[in-house]
């Protein structure tokens, strides 16, 4: 018995460290995260010219860099490109990204294997090594510096992220569409009025990655919106950054960094719940 009350006072100790030592470590590394976020925030209200302070936190507050912003540079046209860009890539990636998930999952075929296969191998090397062949095959169109060269580049690529949408979709019986069809439901009508409606979770979770990503590519906008006029935020802030320009913009800078995550952070808290949901559903099968 006394041996007994030892092991459970043991495992209790033991449990209470774990607690203790990865709480600790949770809070300093988003101590070590918030950082950064709050300098920038800071800077963005701050009266001072340039990047250098004595002071973390501004020594007096000011809107005056988020009207400068709005006023005196082309942060509103960089910001309305991106927009439009992740607005549309949103709708166009979603639609592409569930419908080739509905067709593997559902369909049958021939070379299917192979498909998903070559998907999957595709899939694990990192898009910036297509990128001169992506430059090239936009030049002879005459694409370079318009920012639907960016909407190709990312709707083209969009049923490559099929495997998430169609784990999800390999977990809904197949009484439900096999039901439908033998009514006279075509298959479009089944993939819209059954399959969407009960894939709420997945298509927030596609929507949110599809419209969260023109606001974060720098790469490949950098390599074809040439024009200051076709920037999209992502480009035009970091062009502030020279050496040339950092003293002068940084405050500007750091409001426009302001500007552009408000959207994303508040899709993000109000649709976390789908989010999860869409991560976690779509990882039960494959």
């Amino acid at each position: 018995m006394a041996k007994a009350d030892k092991t459970i006072k043991s495992y209790k100790a033991t449990r209470t460290f774990d607690a203790i030592w990865s709480n600790l470590l949770a809070f300093v590394l988003v101590a070590l995260w918030m950082i950064p976020v709050l300098w920038i925030v800071a800077s963005a209200f701050s009266t001072q010219i340039g990047y250098i302070s004595t002071t973390f936190f501004p020594t007096s507050w000011t809107f005056d860099n988020f009207v400068d912003l709005f006023t005196k540079t082309k942060f509103p046209q960089w910001l309305l490109n991106t927009a439009i860009i992740a607005i549309a890539n949103t709708v166009l990636t979603t639609f592409f990204t569930t419908i080739t998930a509905y067709i593997l999952s559902r369909f049958r075929f021939k070379s299917r294997k192979l498909l998903m296969n070559i998907s999957l191998i595709l899939g694990m090397f990192p898009g910036f090594m297509a990128m001169i062949a992506v430059y090239l095959i936009l030049s002879m169109f005459n694409l370079i510096g318009s920012i639907w060269a960016l909407l190709i580049y990312y709707v083209a690529g969009a049923g490559l992220g099929f495997f998430t949408c169609k784990g999800y979709f390999d977990t809904l019986p197949k009484d439900i569409d096999e039901s439908a069809y033998l009514d006279g439901a075509s298959h479009l009508r089944i993939f819209f009025q059954i399959f969407l409606p009960l894939a709420k979770p997945m298509l927030i979770y596609t929507a949110l990655l599809a419209f969260m990503a023109p606001w974060a590519d720098y790469i490949l906008a950098s390599l074809v919106l040439t024009s200051d006029a076709s920037k999209t935020v992502a480009v035009g802030l970091y062009s502030w950054m020279d050496s040339t320009m950092i003293n002068v913009y940084f405050t500007k800078f750091a409001a426009g960094c302001v500007v552009v995550a408000i959207p994303i952070v508040t899709l993000y808290i109000f649709l976390q719940k789908f989010f999860i949901e869409g991560i976690s559903a779509g990882a039960v099968k494959g």
